[in-house]
């Protein structure tokens, strides 16, 4: 089994290197398409790519932000896939908590589809204190030990396993991605890490919103970095011993209705869907 990872940056030269490290720990190979930064992201790629091998830079090119885009790349190197190989949608500024390669050979043969279980990290003002006391060594600190306040509260397709008939043609995901499994696997999303950041996040999203992208429009509510920043007591803190608050019920439902699930078990048994 191996595991392909499809990651689009835009703007994260201040986690790129750190993401890209720990998830070249599991993934054979992280495919990176840079999608127009305006800071050094793309050169900080260049330069991993020449100590790790995991990490293939696709290309830098100025493109308004669609999730089809991972298609692209699926699709320039998909041949080097094999069935029952993993993909994985890799955002640039996300670190996972269950080693994926061991979460993935634990997931029955007749799932395809991974959900994760999102623990959103935000800025607070405690992070706040700490950043004005010496901002440069703040930014040193790594990011697990630098951005500590939590909610698991976002679920979304993280994994799918490979089929050689599989079609990306456009949208998001493949056609016919298969059956989602009821696990999901945990991982951190370190969204929020500093002002300048989260400014420079705001700003790139409310470009996306203007753009045509409705996926951003909560963005546009905030236009300063000050109003991201967020009373600590209102979250978890991660205390880095491998113990989480997850409580199911605020996450998305990821798993479908009984009978569709059902339907989609005969389709593919009977190889109507690949």
């Amino acid at each position: 089994m191996k595991i392909f990872g499809l990651c689009l940056v835009k703007n994260e030269a201040d986690c790129i290197e750190e993401v890209l490290q720990k998830a070249s720990v599991w993934c054979d190979k992280i495919f990176v398409f840079d999608t127009g930064s305006e800071d050094d992201s793309w050169e900080k790629v260049l330069n991993l790519a020449k100590s790790n091998n995991s990490i293939v830079p696709f290309k830098k090119e100025i493109r308004k932000f669609n999730n089809f885009l991972r298609g692209e790349i699926f699709n320039h190197y998909r041949d080097i896939a094999s069935d029952g190989d993993w993909w994985c949608r890799l955002d640039a500024d996300e670190i996972y908590i269950d080693d994926p390669r061991t979460f993935l050979k634990k997931i029955s043969p007749l799932h395809h589809v991974i959900w994760s279980a999102s623990c959103q990290y935000y800025f607070t003002e405690k992070d706040l204190e700490q950043y004005n006391t010496d901002p440069e060594e703040y930014e040193n600190i790594e990011l697990e030990k630098r951005i500590r306040h939590y909610l698991c509260n976002h679920s979304e397709e993280r994994f799918f396993k490979y089929r050689k008939d599989l079609i990306w043609p456009k949208g998001s995901w493949p056609r016919h991605l298969g059956i989602v499994s009821p696990h999901r696997i945990k991982l951190k999303h370190l969204q929020y890490r500093s002002p300048q950041q989260i400014q420079k996040r705001l700003v790139t999203r409310q470009k996306a919103i203007q753009d045509g992208h409705k996926n951003f429009a909560k963005y546009s509510l905030e236009k300063n970095w000050e109003e991201k920043v967020v009373d600590s007591k209102d979250y978890h803190f991660d205390t880095l011993t491998g113990n989480y608050i997850i409580d199911e019920t605020i996450l998305p439902r990821h798993l479908e209705r009984w009978d569709k699930r059902f339907l989609k078990h005969i389709l593919h048994f009977l190889k109507i869907f690949p």
